[in-house]
């Protein structure tokens, strides 16, 4: 196995281990040399994608490793809930609102369910398939599933559906917002998907657990200067008012 095919290998492996693995274990899984793997880890860890740890290593938590949706959307549940909450407040009857495929934009669907006067269109087939059982209008984007994160739709035709329609609002979540205020996620298809949502929308509404302050991921969607709300569930996003005074923070 070249050592570039290794390196590929560690990732995955880190990726399917919950972030984390042993040299022992990457010795056993990939017939390599113990010297092998640590000379692997260290190039790693120099382009910034894992920390070497005692024993092993782990995923920086930045880099772009796609956790699947079932974990995100129990991961930080009761945040989430706080922050659907407050995003809820800021709809109105008759509302047309984009909602992207975060599991942040799930838990606000959930809140949604008996409002019959929204129109919804998403790219996210969690969402879909929640508000199957609401009598609210419902639009999917269409498009190709993603390979890397399967409750989302990309490609072209989802991009046709979101350019072809005007919103009053659009409510977003990425993995990673800087200190700097740029938004920030770890696939571009989906970063482009959401671009389209976010130049056909009145209002952009970005929703993000505190956790994710002061973290990037590979792929910049926006900063913090061209949206309009930014939702957390306690008060740790008042860093952002000084250099940000005409966001609205909630």
């Amino acid at each position: 196995m070249l050592k570039n095919e290794r390196e590929r290998e560690i990732i995955n492996f880190l990726k399917t281990e919950d972030g984390f693995v042993t040299v022992k274990t990457l010795c056993e899984k990939l017939y390599t040399s113990e010297s092998s793997i640590r000379r692997d880890l260290t190039a790693l860890e120099q382009k910034g994608i894992i920390k070497k740890t005692y024993g092993g290593a782990e995923l920086v938590k930045s880099f772009s490793n796609v956790v699947s949706f079932i974990k995100r959307s129990h991961h930080n549940i009761n945040e989430k809930k706080i922050i659907a909450k407050k995003a809820k407040s800021l709809l109105r009857d008759g509302d047309i609102i984009f909602l992207d495929q975060s599991s942040t934009s799930f838990y606000l669907a959930n809140e949604i369910m008996s409002d019959s006067t929204l129109t919804v269109i998403t790219n996210n087939i969690e969402i879909l398939s929640l508000l199957s059982n609401s009598a609210l209008r419902v639009i999917s984007s269409g498009g190709i599933l993603s390979s890397e994160n399967r409750n989302c739709l990309i490609g072209a035709d989802a991009h046709s559906i979101f350019e072809n329609i005007r919103a009053h609002k659009v409510f977003f979540s990425t993995k990673s917002l800087s200190e700097d205020g740029i938004i920030s996620d770890c696939t571009r298809e989906e970063v482009l998907v959401r671009n389209v949502m976010l130049q056909n929308s009145e209002q952009k509404i970005f929703l993000c657990d505190s956790e994710k302050l002061g973290t990037k991921s590979p792929y910049k969607q926006t900063t913090l200067n061209h949206v309009d709300f930014l939702i957390t569930e306690n008060d740790n996003a008042v860093i952002f008012s000084e250099s940000f005074p005409a966001l609205q923070i909630m």
